[in-house]
C-alpha cells in the first residue's frame, strides 16, 4: 500500500467525523475519513432514522385514539407493519451515498477500509477490505 500524508485522519464516518471535517477543511487541513462500513454511521443508517419512523406511526396511531377527547369520531385504525418496515427501510438506503457526496464535495478523501492507531501519530489500515457492500 502506497504510503499517503493527510494533516488530520477521521476513524469513522458516523456523525462525530463528519463534523470534524467542516472545521479542518476551512483551515487548510487535508483530510482522510477512514470508514469500513456505511457512511453515516449507526444513527442515520441502523439507529436514529429508522426509529424516527417507527415513532412516527406509534405517534400517529396515538393522535388518532386521542382525537375522541375532542368529539373527533374516527374508525378504529390497523397498521400495516409490513409496509411500515418498506417504508422505513426505502428511506434509509440513500443516507451512505449522500454522506459520500458531501465529503467529496468537502474536499475530505473517504477511505474504505479499518483504521486503528499504532503509535502516538501514525494509523494503518487493514489488509483486508471490509466484506460488507458500501456506499
Amino acid at each position: 500500500m502506497p504510503t499517503r500524508s493527510f494533516d488530520v485522519v477521521i476513524l469513522g464516518g458516523g456523525n462525530a467525523g463528519m463534523g470534524v471535517t467542516v472545521a479542518t477543511r476551512e483551515a487548510g487541513h487535508t483530510v482522510a475519513m477512514i470508514e469500513p462500513d456505511l457512511l453515516g454511521g449507526i444513527c442515520p443508517n441502523r439507529g436514529c432514522m429508522p426509529k424516527k419512523v417507527l415513532v412516527a406511526a406509534a405517534h400517529a396511531l396515538d393522535e388518532i385514539e386521542r382525537a375522541k377527547a375532542h368529539h373527533i369520531h374516527v374508525g378504529k385504525p390497523s397498521l400495516d407493519w409490513a409496509a411500515l418496515i418498506d417504508r422505513e427501510q426505502a428511506m434509509i438506503p440513500g443516507i451512505p451515498a449522500s454522506v459520500g457526496e458531501l465529503m467529496n464535495g468537502r474536499g475530505v478523501e473517504v477511505i474504505r477500509d479499518h483504521g486503528r492507531f499504532a503509535g502516538p501519530m501514525p494509523w494503518l489500515l487493514a489488509a483486508k477490505p471490509s466484506k460488507r457492500s458500501t456506499s
